[in-house]
């Protein structure tokens, strides 16, 4: 009796605890329970919600704007660095050359054979210069600039080529060992009375009798005869202005109408007399004379360089580049203030604001 009721008591404490495992209800079981409470739990757990499709679209719509936008920015200020760039370089190489002027042109000497002339860019023209601006000077000069101290000559124009936006201000440099005959001739020991050995008072023939047109081919690599290289990129104007001892500007030569006549700016072979520390009777401080008189025979005391320059993407864009204009003084004399106001304005009425002018003065150690 006793082991039948004890079987009959396990059977029912087992259909209990089966039940209650199911239902959590059994502590003997606790594996069973556990693993029941937690199954209870993941069922009853809040579902995460994914994005939809519109939410997908939408969100990949605003970040393409804004990664053009950022694009945009990236590549306006990429331009803005590149065109200040080039503008920094354009300024600095037109300020390089005015220094290298000022070098070569300080030592300037001058005497009965040799000359300092400037003159109008057409006539290199007629020596097979190409792209020459009529209005820009051409200013020749003899100086010690050899390792010895030889002589150099030394010049600079401006050329400028339209078709192909290369606005360039030229050196020219010729040394006495010149094979080309391009350098001045300056003595001849067969014939010392020749004519080519003097100075004209009303051209500048001593320093390009005999230039030609190989002197001034820098494009060409197989040239050997060049004599001219470019020292600035983008100088669109180029002025020279001769100054007297008491800082006055010089008439230009051939505004006198009393010299003979001639189309030079100055020329130190031309017949004048300049004012050293008072001026003339009738207030000027430089006249001009004529033929039957002394030539002068000297440099300018002070030269003024001026270039204006436009940096190369705002020339490559095509605008158009007004001619150098030179506005005149009453007297004769070239005004450089109102020439530059007048061609920056023209620079203005064609869209371009960004021009910038140069001036540098050069005092002549000769010319005191």
């Amino acid at each position: 009796m006793p082991d039948s009721t004890n079987a009959v008591i396990q059977r029912r404490l087992h259909r209990r605890g089966r039940i209650g495992g199911r239902r959590g209800a059994c502590p003997e079981r606790g594996r069973g329970v556990g693993a029941a409470v937690v199954n209870t739990s993941l069922g009853n757990a809040p579902r995460r919600q994914a994005f939809s499709l519109v939410e997908l679209l939408i969100s990949m719509a605003i970040l393409s704007i804004m990664m053009l936008f950022l694009a945009n920015i990236t590549g306006t200020v990429s331009n803005t660095w590149t065109s200040s760039e080039k503008r920094v370089e354009t300024f600095q190489s037109a300020r390089a050359a005015l220094e290298i002027i000022t070098r070569e042109m300080t030592p300037a000497v001058v005497d009965t054979r040799m000359q300092f002339s400037i003159f109008p860019g057409t006539q290199l023209e007629t020596m097979g210069a190409k792209n020459i601006v009529p209005e820009a000077p051409v200013v020749l000069w003899m100086a010690p600039l050899g390792e010895q101290g030889d002589l150099r000559c030394v010049g600079y124009y401006l050329y400028r080529d339209d078709d192909r936006k290369f606005y360039r201000l030229k050196r020219i440099y010729i040394a006495a060992d010149n094979q080309d005959g391009f350098f001045p001739q300056m003595s001849d020991e067969l014939d010392p009375h020749d004519s080519r050995l003097r100075t004209s008072p009303t051209d500048a023939l001593w320093f390009t009798r005999g230039w030609k047109s190989p002197a001034f081919d820098e494009e060409d690599p197989d040239n050997k005869k060049v004599v001219v290289s470019t020292v600035a990129d983008g100088v669109v104007a180029f002025w020279v202005q001769c100054l007297d001892l008491l800082g006055n500007p010089i008439p230009w030569v051939s505004e006198s109408p009393i010299h003979p006549p001639t189309n030079l700016i100055y020329n130190s072979s031309s017949y004048f007399q300049m004012a050293t520390s008072v001026r003339f009777d009738g207030g000027e401080t430089f006249l001009y004379l004529t033929e039957d008189t002394m030539k002068g025979n000297r440099v300018p005391a002070a030269v003024d360089i001026t270039v204006v320059t436009i940096d190369v993407r705002t020339l490559a864009k095509g605008f158009f580049i007004p001619d150098q204009k030179n506005v005149m003084t009453p007297d004769g004399a070239l005004d450089v203030k109102e020439s530059i106001e007048a061609f920056n304005a023209a620079l203005r009425e064609n869209s371009i604001t960004d021009a910038r002018t140069f001036t540098t003065r050069v005092k002549l150690v000769n010319g005191s």
